[in-house]
């Protein structure tokens, strides 16, 4: 009989509208509590599947528009400098946990700011980083 029913009920298209009359139909005729607990959850989970895809959509977008480490790592690709000199420059931001790091690209005084802080706190007070701080500047900047 059910089986009749269901391939009878495949047979024939029913409007969007007739199918949300008979579900409100089935509800103020007395449908069972299980039903209305199943509609809730089903309408709960959609809900939070969409809650969901938004947060994830929304900080993959915030993190491919603003993330001052990419940019950093970025400037530092197309800058024509050596593995040392960029391995320096990322040892200072990391060490210093500089939140924007490009800072150290933008002019002489900064990056010399910046490195003397990083050889005071690390204790790396030499002449030889002394020498490599400024050669650093002088390659990205020119000569002083």
């Amino acid at each position: 009989m059910i089986l009749a029913q269901f391939s009878v009920a495949a047979n024939e298209s029913i409007a969007p509208i007739d199918r949300l009359h008979g579900i409100r139909d089935r509800f103020a005729t007395g449908g069972s509590i299980a039903d209305f607990i199943l509609a809730i959850t089903v309408i709960l989970v959609g809900m939070a599947l969409l809650y969901g895809v938004m947060r994830w959509g929304l900080q993959r977008r915030r993190g491919a528009i603003y993330s001052p480490r990419k940019m950093f790592d970025k400037a530092l690709r197309t800058m024509n400098l050596r593995v040392e000199d960029r391995d320096l420059v990322r040892k200072i931001a990391r060490e210093l946990r500089l939140p924007h790091p490009t800072v150290l690209l933008l002019s002489p005084q900064l990056l010399n700011l910046y490195g003397n802080q990083w050889m005071s706190a690390t204790k790396n007070v030499t002449e030889s980083q002394r020498e490599k701080i400024d050669n650093l500047s002088s390659h990205l900047f020119g000569k002083r």
